[in-house]
């Protein structure tokens, strides 16, 4: 009996080691596109028209994928599908490597795809291997995307100028993703099973059998579906305003500086900043998960730090843009507070795969609008002051959902 709970700690180890390297690629993909895009235009391996795409690109795919993706991780297993996704993103950062605008925008389509099957199914991974430490195990993957993302904004153009080309410095990311690949491959399950090891290996637990890569798709229930829990489309709402202001940032905080006549590699430095302030940022941000009261504070905190840094750059972008940076990444840190919300909704891990699947995918229809919109509006205005003042607006909608959200938590998940 000690033998199998020393093997089955030690598994769930392996299985956190391979969740923060598989979460350490999850926004490389988006940040070092950001922190390039002036240099990859200057070269012209991307023209004006796909500048506007790749930005926009990842909500839009993001959205598609949060259709699909409960139903095709019912149909394969969440880890095996885990798997499908890494690979894809993969793929798509070495397809990067060519200087065309068509295969720089195959490559991020590809990659975003992999990564938001993956990003969609985290959720449902720490909900059932780690069911007691949902918040820790979310708080320990959300700092490995921060850093992640923090050192590919920060060095995505020093590595590029001494490869000697923007886009050798883009496809250089499809190495770590591969790390990852090949450590979630050995982690997860990989042997065959019979038909009825699953449920029998699993002891009948519906979260263990979704786990499975050889796990049948789940029987349709004779009668409609469960209802979603309180607060679902309050939470895909409250999803939708934090990813467009998120992605309008991560998208062209660099191109923002760069007009304002900062240097390219200060202004991908500073994207690094406002991602980097999301490691320690996290650990605070998302143990105001643990009440309605500190939740509410929360939503306050990150809509104050993130309209604070949109005016500093509308205002006084050269003053002080490394304070700027930080507020916004302050204000960014609500993400992974979403994910333990999302991580806690629902009576099982393929519910929480529900929730999570909704919010995101409603979440991202909508939030496509942002990067795409603002690109837009600075191609036609030729500047971003229409940009910064409407993501200000934004942010104060943001803040509204959220003391909504709070308000039906407070009478469900906190009372």
């Amino acid at each position: 009996m000690g033998t199998r709970s020393s093997r089955l700690a030690g598994g769930t180890v392996y299985v956190l080691v391979a969740l923060i390297l598989v979460a350490l690629n999850l926004r490389i993909a988006v940040t070092t596109a950001a922190a390039l895009l002036v240099p990859l235009q200057e070269m012209g391996a991307l023209t004006p028209a796909a500048a506007v795409l790749v930005p926009s690109i990842p909500t839009a795919i993001f959205a598609v994928a949060g259709i699909g993706t409960p139903r095709l991780a019912a149909r394969l297993g969440i880890e095996r599908t885990i798997r499908w996704g890494m690979l894809a993103l993969t793929t798509g950062l070495a397809l990067r490597v060519i200087a065309d605008p068509v295969a720089i925008v195959a490559g991020t389509v590809i990659a975003t795809g992999g990564l938001a099957i993956v990003n969609i199914l985290l959720p449902a991974v720490v909900r059932s291997r780690f069911p007691g430490r949902i918040g820790p195990v979310t708080t320990a993957y959300s700092m490995s995307m921060s850093l992640g993302s923090a050192a590919g904004a920060a060095v995505a153009v020093p590595v590029a100028d001494w490869l000697g080309s923007p886009n050798l410095g883009l496809a250089v990311w499809a190495l770590p993703a591969a790390v990852g690949l090949v450590v979630w491959t050995f982690v997860s399950p990989t042997a065959p099973a019979a038909p009825t090891q699953p449920a029998a290996a699993a002891g009948n637990d519906p979260d263990q059998q979704a786990l499975s890569p050889h796990a049948p798709a789940a029987p349709k229930p004779a009668g409609p579906k469960p209802p979603l829990p309180a607060g679902t489309w309050l939470l895909a709402a409250y999803f939708a305003m934090q990813s467009l202001v998120s992605y309008v940032v991560m998208g062209y905080v660099p191109a923002i500086a760069i007009d304002a006549g900062i240097p390219a590699a200060r202004a991908g430095l500073l994207l690094g900043i406002a991602m980097a302030v999301g490691i320690p940022g996290t650990i605070v941000v998302v143990s105001f998960v643990r009440s309605a009261a500190w939740l509410r504070f929360g939503f306050v905190l990150v809509a104050v730090a993130s309209g604070s840094g949109i005016l500093g750059f509308l205002l006084a972008p050269t003053f002080a843009p490394e304070l700027w940076a930080a507020l916004l990444g302050l204000g960014m840190c609500v993400f992974p507070l979403v994910l333990a919300l999302i991580a806690g909704m629902g009576a099982s891990a393929r519910e929480t795969s529900r929730v999570s699947g909704l919010a995101q995918s409603v979440g991202y229809t909508v939030a496509t609008l942002g990067p795409l919109g603002a690109g837009a509006m600075r191609q036609v205005s030729g500047s971003w002051t229409e940009v910064l003042i409407g993501v200000t607006v934004l942010i104060a909608v943001q803040c509204t959902v959220g003391l909504l959200l709070t308000r039906v938590l407070a009478r469900t998940k906190y009372a």
